[in-house]
């Protein structure tokens, strides 16, 4: 029996081979994709701490509030001259936030009025928002300096305008705030087993089908379910490398960009790499099992192709649906098909550690049910309507 199926496998592996085009697409796709979106979004992400980590300011107006002016100065921030068209620049993207003062600023200052200034800005760019942040910040600063030193002018001991001093203190560790960074690890973990696996599984049973090579190969004396097993096989494996070799890029790209930039952040090396092949591997077998039997009820090649996407759009909902639903983890979840694996990922990246239970509840479920899903397709090729029904 077990000759029987590496026979079947290898054919299968063969025949997979033989399309090197399409097998160097999604390799290809695996490989560059996830890494190079991680890449930029690190750079984003830089980009953003650079920019917050520079104080810098643009008035508009300096002349009007030497005080201000003279605040900044004291907290080493350099000052600039907003140009006169700032409004148009900041609505073009060409100037984060600026500083307004008005002409009168200095006189009510001065008269203990309440003095106005205008920020400026454009919250719907991203990019913009730690120059929006840091230009508050100041201007918070600049307004309780004012305070003390008016309560100070007349005796008043400044802490009674303190009643209540918040101490902000982040549980969070950097690497746990880095995982929010690396979501796209786990969801290109999830989905690079369904896109390996999904060419050979739909030819193993829909395209051979649509050809009419599914009747002479099931006429050979070998049981159904070692046809079943060893194209399940090939197809696993084929899954199983394509999200190897994907994880193997994020640590590629991880590597690459936390040498310089984020290290605290991009934490994904070997170990981590290790982990997540333990749990997609498991995963990789559900998913080509599971595409399968639904590219056996396929009557063609395109035909199996539509409902084996409904199955990948129903799998990629599940990381996005975590991720913004805001969902607890809990036992149970460990238990349920994608989830389970997902939950474990997440672990490991955030670095809870992976215990037995993440690890062995999911790959368990999910080789329970690859089994079910290739018993299920063995039955189906011994049905003659499945074997003969072209049309």
């Amino acid at each position: 029996m077990m000759g029987r199926i590496l026979t079947v496998f290898l054919k299968e592996a063969r025949d997979a081979l033989r399309d090197r085009r399409t097998a160097l697409m999604v390799l290809v796709a695996s490989v560059v994709t996830g890494p190079l979106t991680l890449v930029l979004i690190a750079q984003f992400v830089s980009g953003l701490e650079e920019r917050a980590t520079t104080l810098k300011v643009r008035l508009a107006g300096a002349e009007n509030a030497p005080a201000l002016v003279n605040f900044l100065a004291r907290a080493d921030v350099e000052v600039e001259k907003a140009p006169p068209d700032y409004a148009a620049r900041v609505k073009a993207g060409r100037l984060d936030a600026v500083i307004v003062v008005p002409p009168d600023f200095h006189e009510r200052w001065l008269a203990h009025e309440a003095a106005r200034v205008e920020l400026v800005f454009d919250d719907s760019r991203t990019e913009a928002s730690p120059a929006i942040r840091q230009s508050e910040r100041l201007l918070e600063a600049f307004n309780r300096e004012t305070a003390t030193l008016r309560l100070m002018a007349r005796g008043v001991s400044p802490s009674v305008n303190e009643t209540v001093k918040v101490e902000r203190v982040n549980a969070a560790t950097p690497r746990q705030r880095g995982a929010v960074l690396l979501f796209l690890i786990p969801m290109f973990a999830i989905l690079a087993p369904l896109l390996g696996g999904m060419t050979l599984a739909i030819d193993a049973t829909a395209g051979e089908r649509e050809r009419g090579s599914l009747e002479p190969l099931l006429a050979n004396p070998v049981p159904p379910a070692a046809f079943a097993v060893g194209k399940w096989l090939a197809a696993w494996a084929s899954a199983s490398l394509v999200a190897i070799v994907t994880l193997g890029g994020f640590v590629l790209a991880a590597a690459f960009y936390a040498e310089s930039r984020l290290p605290a952040l991009l934490q994904f090396g070997l170990p981590e790499y290790a982990r997540f092949v333990a749990v997609v591997v498991p995963l990789a077998a559900l998913t080509s099992a599971a595409q399968m039997l639904i590219s056996t009820y396929g009557r063609s090649y395109r035909e199996a192709q539509t409902y084996v996407s409904y199955l990948a759009t129903a799998v990629s909902f599940i990381p996005l649906v975590v991720m913004f639903s805001g969902a607890r983890e809990a036992a149970w979840q460990a238990a349920v098909p994608v989830l389970g694996s997902l939950m474990a990922l997440t672990r490991v990246l955030r670095g809870d550690g992976l215990t037995a239970f993440d690890a062995l509840v999911p790959a368990g479920v999910s080789l329970a049910l690859a089994a079910l899903a290739v018993a299920a397709v063995a039955r189906l090729l011994a049905d003659e309507r499945i074997v003969f029904g072209r049309s």
